[in-house]
């Protein structure tokens, strides 16, 4: 197995982050008392957080716009989550740079996009406002404070609104990829670098589970339509898409390497 994978579960070689909270250092449930003072203040590095990282969860209505940069790919057959690949790299995320900013022209998927902000479930299952308190953007000299007077500010309430609609198409994601795992569609499949019948020794890259074409091709007329009435057969090809991706990732971490091997001008 190549020294740029990381084997987790057994059976991706990607590394898929586990919990609600992955890349939150120090989630705190936003309060007046706490954080009455405090506010976002734009970072001079604002994905310096999300730099080592390889994969990035997706909700399913992003899969779409995902596909034209970066593979897209599930964690498991038996509770798939979505993720969109970003590095074949260990411990460095190919899209953000030096400079600690996502390459320009590239999606960010809105994991990223509503940090340092989240929703937890707090008691009865209620869904609490979280940030990260670790966070570089969280300030005490803010650009917009969290509060005005008693209540929200303004531009915390967009963040909120954004928190929620993401949030709402998590559910529709989990619904989704029950269907997947009941209509059985999920395989692991490979990434080995070069053709066959190279004289080198060809190298797995990277293992990942997604849609099996052939049991797709041979589901009943009826199984299909009600994955097209869903709106699901339109993320499963956009899925299916992003899998020509793995190749500009290999390709992007031979130039980035190459890069870092010429000598400085």
């Amino acid at each position: 197995m190549s020294d740029d994978v990381k084997l987790e579960g057994g059976h991706t070689t990607m590394q898929i982050p586990e919990g609600s909270m992955f890349l939150y250092e120090k989630p705190q449930i936003l309060t007046k008392e706490d954080h009455g003072s405090l506010g976002i203040k734009a970072p001079e590095r604002p994905f310096d957080f999300a730099r080592t990282i390889q994969t990035i969860p997706l909700v399913a209505t992003e899969i779409a716009s995902a596909q034209k940069n970066y593979p897209v790919i599930f964690s498991n057959p038996e509770d798939p989550q979505v993720f969109a690949v970003v590095s074949v790299i260990k411990d460095r995320n190919m899209f953000v740079d030096d400079n600690g900013n996502w390459a320009a022209f590239h999606y960010v998927p809105a994991y990223l996009r509503r940090h340092p902000f989240a929703f937890a479930k707090g008691d009865s299952d209620q869904l609490a406002l979280v940030i990260d308190r670790g966070a570089q953007s969280v300030s005490d000299e803010p650009t917009f404070p969290f509060f005005d007077g008693d209540k929200i500010s303004e531009d915390t309430q967009k963040m909120v609104d954004f928190c929620s609609q993401v949030e709402g198409e998590r559910q529709r994601t989990r619904e989704f990829t029950a269907k997947l795992v009941e209509l059985d569609l999920l395989d692991v499949q490979e990434v080995t670098p070069g053709k066959p019948g190279d004289n080198e020794e060809r190298v797995k890259l990277a293992s990942y589970y997604a849609v099996n074409t052939k049991k797709l091709d041979e589901l009943a007329p009826e199984a299909m339509h009600d994955l097209y009435k869903s709106g699901y057969l339109s993320f499963i090809f956009a899925h299916l898409y992003s899998m020509e991706n793995w190749g500009k990732l290999i390709e992007r971490k031979r130039r980035m390497e190459a890069a870092s091997q010429s000598p400085e001008q």
